[in-house]
């Protein structure tokens, strides 16, 4: 049975290595925000066991002075669990609970293999292209979620 719950950032450190810096020093799987107060990590469990995660970080921006942003980041599904809409599933319970206060507005730095992911589930692109050292091309893609009723 597949379960989603808010999780600690401890818990998202293993998947995040396995996933997302397989080959590098696990430290690099610990992020700038992790911890903070507005940071809210959440875990999708399959039979109890730890299958996928994905964290969101409140931020301050000037750009969106309306709605509360957060920043996505660290969504990673072990692969052995890939293609089975476990990640999808995933973004939208995160979604839904950062979401029930109100509107906000998310954004993430996409993998450019991930692109039509995010696009799927509502995600536009910016034209900006990053790239991120050690890790390759980023787009910059957001999404406004209306308030979950």
């Amino acid at each position: 049975m597949l379960t989603f719950k808010q999780i600690k950032a401890n818990d998202v450190i293993n998947i995040r290595h396995t996933v997302l810096k397989e080959g590098q020093p696990i430290e690099v799987c610990h992020f700038e925000g992790d911890l903070d107060e507005g940071t809210k990590h959440f875990g999708a469990f399959l039979n109890n066991t730890l299958v996928g995660a994905v964290t969101m970080m409140s931020k301050k921006t000037n750009n969106y002075k309306v709605h509360p942003v957060y920043r996505l980041t660290g969504l990673s599904i072990l692969p052995e669990h890939q293609h089975k809409n476990i990640g999808k599933r995933l973004l939208h319970f995160a979604e839904e609970n950062i979401s029930r206060k109100g509107s906000v507005m998310i954004w993430c730095f996409a993998r450019d293999y991930a692109v039509n992911f995010y696009k799927k589930n509502g995600y536009r692109l910016n034209v900006q292209q990053v790239v991120i050292p050690y890790i390759g091309s980023h787009r910059i893609m957001f999404k406004f979620v209306p308030k979950e009723d």
